[in-house]
């Protein structure tokens, strides 16, 4: 049986289809839509900023669709010497027959066609499948990020009720040129980050160091001693006036900055893709 045209095609099913394809996009719409005013309702600028990239990452992938589906009649279309496609393969090829319009019709040249019409169609999917891991990697990196940050909520939290003790103590007992940037930031941070992390005589070998470094990414990579002598210093060198500065939040406001960044595809991020698409030839392994 052949494939059926839209004009032999039943009306339920052009309209089952239709609906399915309409709901979903407008639900994906509708759902970055009421993130956006979320957004902008606790006035997370940076997010927003991101989100709004990320809109528009969605309508490049989109628009190269489109161009793909218009296109796809000409490409197939075009001939080729069957010599030009012998070499710079992805894979070994299998003899196989081409029963395509576009195969028949370059097959009559005795040529073979300059892309099959399934080779576009998997193209197709590559890309989308490429955005699609891109955004996701992103979102799931801002969640993580997020998440380890706000663990950190508590260490500040002690921090800031140890610093009113502190200037509480002042009050009652100010001695000479005491300054509360003295009082308030402790100089041995640093003393104990590096004592906890050189502690013991496996830590002092490199290569254990490294094991040891690469395991704790997956958990309690920062603990309370690397958060205070980060914050101390940060504080020391940025804020020396203003021992009470809230780094938690800053830290907070760095990583939505570099979410926003790197949540775009940039263009040499698709360079990069149509150089490895070039390169990835059978046996080169270039995928290492």
């Amino acid at each position: 049986m052949d494939d059926a045209s839209l004009e032999h095609t039943p009306t339920w099913v052009v309209a089952a289809v239709c609906f399915v394809i309409v709901s979903v996009s407008l639900a994906a719409e509708r759902f970055l839509h009421y993130l956006g005013k979320a957004l902008k309702h606790k006035q997370q600028k940076t997010l927003y900023s991101a989100l709004q990239r990320l809109k528009e990452e969605l309508m490049l992938l989109g628009f190269i669709s489109f161009i793909l589906s218009l296109s796809q009649s000409f490409i197939v279309h075009i001939c080729i010497p069957e010599t030009a496609t012998r070499f710079m393969l992805p894979c070994k090829r299998e003899n196989h027959k081409v029963i395509e319009e576009g195969g028949i019709v370059c097959k009559k040249k005795g040529d073979v066609p300059f892309l099959s019409l399934e080779a576009l169609h998997q193209l197709h999917i590559f890309i989308f499948v490429l955005g699609l891991v891109h955004v996701v990697f992103c979102a799931t990196t801002i969640l993580l990020g997020g998440a380890k940050i706000r663990r950190w909520k508590h260490w500040e939290n002690g921090i800031h009720r140890d610093i009113q003790h502190k200037f509480a103590q002042l009050q009652t007992d100010i001695v000479g040129n005491v300054t509360p940037l003295h009082v308030v930031l402790r100089h041995n941070h640093q003393g104990e980050l590096v004592s906890e992390r050189t502690r013991g005589f496996w830590k002092q070998l490199a290569v254990v160091s490294w094991i040891i470094a690469f395991s704790k990414q997956f958990h309690d990579s920062v603990g309370k001693s690397d958060y205070e002598a980060l914050r101390s210093a940060f504080v020391l060198i940025h804020y020396p006036r203003h021992p009470n500065f809230d780094f938690h939040k800053y830290m907070t406001r760095a990583l939505e900055h570099d979410f926003k960044r790197v949540v775009g595809i940039s263009w040499y991020l698709w360079l990069f893709v149509i150089v490895f698409l070039l390169l990835n030839i059978n046996g080169w392994h270039t995928y290492f």
